[in-house]
């Protein structure tokens, strides 16, 4: 269950980070470049922060189905 949450949440997270910091950086770069803090930065916390919300997220819905499995038997 927690390998599963873990390898899921890899996939979610560096495209969040591609979504919302590498592609705006690049596609409106004289809006985004003065006024956040250097992209590697915000790379990295951005990359770590959405990590750890898709693994719980991912965690808490392999943990109800297995919730439901257990309540549909009895």
């Amino acid at each position: 269950m927690v390998k599963k949450a873990l390898k899921s949440a890899i996939g979610v997270s560096i495209g969040v980070t591609i979504g919302s910091i590498i592609l705006p950086r690049i596609l409106f770069s004289k809006l985004y470049n003065n006024t956040y803090p250097p992209i590697l930065e915000q790379t990295l916390i951005y990359l770590v922060l959405s990590y750890i919300v898709c693994f719980l997220i991912s965690f808490l819905i392999e943990w109800l189905k297995i919730k439901i499995k257990k309540a549909d038997k009895f």
